[in-house]
């Protein structure tokens, strides 16, 4: 009679291995022969495909961060996908605490991963263990054992597709001589990724760049040819670095810095404002961050002024210029690139994005929403899918996306979260474009809608 809980326990233990054939998905770093560990395993055995030592550490570790800090997972996962070329994310550094990030948290962690590029996930929190494992297998494996199919279903249908939208640019010659320190390239990637406008680090499927000083400083000439040859949003840092370096002629913009206190911007008449017209904002900015706009192209686009106390309209705050060369250009030279953004700067933002982009962008979040939104696109520019992630601490209300490299003649698009059955949304034609409403979004939650050919 002891046979069968002998035999169950040598098939439960040979699990990870037989899956490690294939190519370990989910991967738990931690000692093998820990009778501990291998006894809390045995109560989530469809969690990880293999338990190994840790190995030679990877170009880049993905922070386990403090649960206080959720936002961080976002720049960290931006950091991972610039930083690497890897295709295993590791999680951890090898301790984890009470105070460390919750079960959800690190759920929803391993989806970021996987949407900026991950094909697998390993877990390092377990060899310098200041919890027990049975503790670990309570909070931590019991819901990774729930998430893992939709993990695997969502990298499974983005083999061969990497995200899409907004570059961060990064110098290859500064990529050469730093290759772990891209932080400061992603400044603007970090302020607008929340805001809702898709960026791509490290991905060669682009529909524009982002620039700000930090991005300029290390460009070779024929990288700056490159990107002026294409759409790009930049800020009023990036405009006087390019005036620095004397790229202001070949930008046809020139730039000086300006009093912030004393100013606020005013939306022009141009038809990207549409009912936004004479709205006016005043950002928390700091006189380095706030820069006067002089374009010397006639056929510029002022989208917004700035006006003094006396309401007296002064210098360009923002514009669009379409350059001889056929690029695009959108300087927001008001706060540039910052986490505080109104609705109708936000919408401004991205309609700027898409104008640079000429109208390329894979998603567009027509609502306001402090949602992360990612794109995976093919080599083809065929839309694969777009995950999503509610940023903020209360329920996202219904939200319309607009999508472009769908198929023609789809009907219907799948919207999966964890632990709910796939929902069948319809779809809504505009020319070219698909419109999706997305139901309701939970605090803190994720889910990602599957685009079928």
């Amino acid at each position: 009679m002891k046979f069968f809980p002998v035999l169950f326990a040598l098939l439960v233990s040979a699990l990870p291995f037989l899956r490690a054939a294939e190519a370990p998905f989910m991967t738990l770093i931690g000692d093998p022969a820990d009778t501990a560990l291998a006894a809390a395993l045995e109560r989530y055995p469809a969690c990880f495909d293999a338990v190994t030592t840790p190995t030679a550490e990877p170009p880049f570790i993905f922070a386990f961060p403090d649960g206080s800090q959720p936002r961080c997972m976002v720049s960290e996962a931006l950091r991972f996908a610039a930083s690497s070329k890897q295709t295993v994310a590791r999680i951890g550094d090898g301790a984890a605490f009470a105070s460390s990030a919750t079960a959800h948290g690190l759920c929803v962690q391993s989806f970021l991963m996987l949407a900026y590029g991950a094909d697998a996930v390993e877990f390092d929190f377990l060899r310098n263990a200041h919890e027990t494992a049975d503790r670990f297998a309570s909070v931590y494996f019991s819901e990774l054992t729930f998430w893992r199919p939709f993990l695997q279903a969502y990298a499974r249908h983005n083999r061969e597709t990497r995200p899409g939208g907004l570059l961060p640019f990064h110098a290859q010659s500064a990529a050469a001589r730093k290759p772990r320190t891209p932080p400061a390239t992603l400044h603007a990637a970090d302020a607008l990724a929340p805001l809702g406008l898709p960026v791509c680090p490290g991905s060669p499927h682009l529909a524009g760049y982002l620039l700000t000083a930090a991005n300029v400083s290390d460009m070779s000439d024929v990288e700056l040819q490159r990107v002026l040859s294409g759409g790009v949003l930049l800020d009023g840092t990036a405009v006087a670095a390019l005036q620095a370096r004397g790229a202001g002629a070949r930008i046809q913009m020139g730039t000086r810095s300006c009093n912030a206190q004393q100013l606020v911007e005013e939306f022009t008449d141009d038809e990207l404002n549409v009912n936004r017209v004479g709205y006016v904002w005043r950002p928390q900015a700091l006189a380095e961050n706030t820069y006067a706009l002089f374009p010397s192209n006639d056929a510029a686009r002022v989208i917004g002024r700035y006006r003094d106390a006396q309401g007296q309209l002064l210098e360009a705050a923002s514009v669009l210029i379409e350059l001889p060369t056929g690029g695009r250009l959108a300087a927001f030279g008001f706060d540039g690139f910052s986490t505080y953004a109104s609705e109708a700067r936000r919408r401004q933002l991205l309609l700027a994005a898409d104008w640079v982009a000429q109208n390329r962008l894979p998603v567009f979040v027509e609502n306001a929403a402090q949602a992360v939104v990612i794109p995976r696109v093919s080599m083809a520019g065929d839309l694969r899918s777009v995950a999503l992630v509610n940023t903020a601490i209360d329920v996202q209300p219904p939200t319309t996306l607009r999508l472009r490299g769908c198929p023609t003649g789809i009907t219907h698009i799948e919207w999966l979260t964890p632990r709910e059955k796939p929902l069948s949304l319809t779809v809504r034609r505009e020319g070219q474009d698909v419109l999706i409403t997305l139901p309701a979004v939970a605090p803190w939650q994720v889910g990602w809608l599957r685009v079928e050919n």
